[in-house]
């Protein structure tokens, strides 16, 4: 998924992490960014990670695009705590914006799209849509 959104994988000297063990976070979090990979049995020891530096965490299973978003959003911070200049300033469309808030509500539900729909003040049939427009878009892209 990665790969498909434009991003490098590398094994030496990378801009970002995920890792799935929040202590491997914890011990790579003072060097690089760093996102958790959790289910939501896991997530008090994804906050426990973030506490001790490291950037989020993404729960599984993944929504399209979410881990691409979170990689560049763990850079931005990563160089803004630096100093260095971020991409912030550049304009995103509206559907990415729309995307990463949906992707954002999901999480906070837990998955369930009935009650994500009720926050985000649509119909449940809309949100499916939405969400598989934009799995259909990610699809055309590989």
């Amino acid at each position: 998924m990665l790969e498909a959104e434009g991003h490098c994988l590398v094994d030496a000297d990378p801009e970002a992490v995920i890792v799935d063990d929040p202590a491997m976070a914890v011990a790579q979090a003072a060097r690089v960014p760093v996102v958790v990979l959790t289910s939501v049995a896991a997530v008090r020891d994804a906050l426990d990670a973030m506490r001790a530096g490291a950037f989020g965490y993404i729960l599984l299973p993944l929504q399209p695009r979410e881990a691409g978003m979170a990689v560049v959003r763990a850079i931005e911070w990563w160089r803004a705590r630096a100093g260095a200049p971020t991409s912030n300033d550049e304009l995103r469309t509206l559907a990415e914006v729309e995307l990463e808030h949906i992707g954002r509500t999901l999480r906070q539900c837990k998955g369930n799209r009935a009650e994500a729909a009720r926050r985000l003040g649509i119909g449940r049939n809309t949100l499916w849509r939405k969400l598989n427009e934009t799995e259909q878009q990610a699809r055309r892209r590989e």
